[in-house]
């Protein structure tokens, strides 16, 4: 994932470096609002099960709708800086698993993220390449919600809930300014989001019919006498992949120097 986005940050370095005729835009300050859509990145999977058949299927919590607002400015002729504020709302994975009872999860997360990020522009007075890069904020969340069939099978859904923890991560983009008029441009970019997620805690929210609600399950990296309910969190018992990789389309006002 870091060799990914190190790949878009060469990119556009490369890209920028040969417009040596761009114009002067240190004061220039730009606010814009995109919507884009992010597919799974990154090496985690689920094994879903039907039949015989067991299938590798990758996922990513972070995956799905995004919409964002952010503001930068230059203060040099081809740099600058900006805060970009970005929600995700996940798309859902289902897989199936189990033997005589069939269990059915469906795993969707929802992510909102502050990026504070350093901004690479040509700004050749036309069509004007640039690259983002900076530091993701995370809160994600996730949910879990589980079926079953067959014999015996209990009714109804069982929903674990995860959350809590700030999750950090990386995010490179490499986008195509086209100017629409004085001080609005249409932005295309493609960007690449690596965040990965050990939440706080994970509460079973609804239980299946006439069952009990399972004891809220509370995470650290240290624990004093640990117990089903109080657990030590670590990549083999809590990891959750947010990263993707996708487009996004938007519109960028223009303030100050042009």
């Amino acid at each position: 994932m870091i060799m990914k986005t190190k790949k878009i940050f060469t990119t556009a370095v490369f890209l920028i470096a040969f417009a040596t005729s761009g114009i002067a835009q240190n004061g220039l300050f730009e606010a814009r609002v995109d919507i884009g859509y992010g597919t799974t990145s990154g090496p985690q999977s689920v094994t879903n099960v039907s039949g015989s058949t067991s299938t590798d299927v990758p996922y990513s919590m972070g995956m799905g709708f995004n919409a964002a607002l952010s503001a930068s400015y230059f203060f040099g002729d081809h740099i600058g800086a900006g805060l970009d504020i970005n929600y995700v709302v996940g798309t859902p994975t289902t897989v199936t698993s189990g033997g005589t009872i069939q269990y059915t999860s469906t795993l969707q997360g929802s992510l909102a993220t502050v990026t504070p990020f350093l901004v690479l522009s040509a700004h050749p007075g036309g069509i004007n390449p640039y690259g983002r890069f900076g530091i993701v904020l995370g809160v994600p969340q996730a949910t879990i919600s589980t079926t079953a069939a067959g014999p015996l099978a209990p009714s109804g859904t069982n929903i674990d809930e995860a959350s809590g923890n700030l999750a950090i991560g990386l995010y490179g983009a490499f986008g195509v300014e086209f100017p629409l008029s004085g001080n609005l441009a249409l932005d295309v970019e493609l960007f690449d989001r690596s965040l990965q997620w050990e939440p706080g805690q994970v509460e079973n929210t609804q239980a299946y019919d006439g069952e009990s609600k399972a004891k809220t399950i509370t995470y650290s990296h240290s624990v004093t006498s640990p117990s089903g309910d109080n657990q030590v969190s670590s990549y083999s018992t809590l990891y959750s992949p947010f990263s993707s990789f996708g487009i996004k389309v938007g519109l960028t006002m223009k303030f100050g120097q042009m």
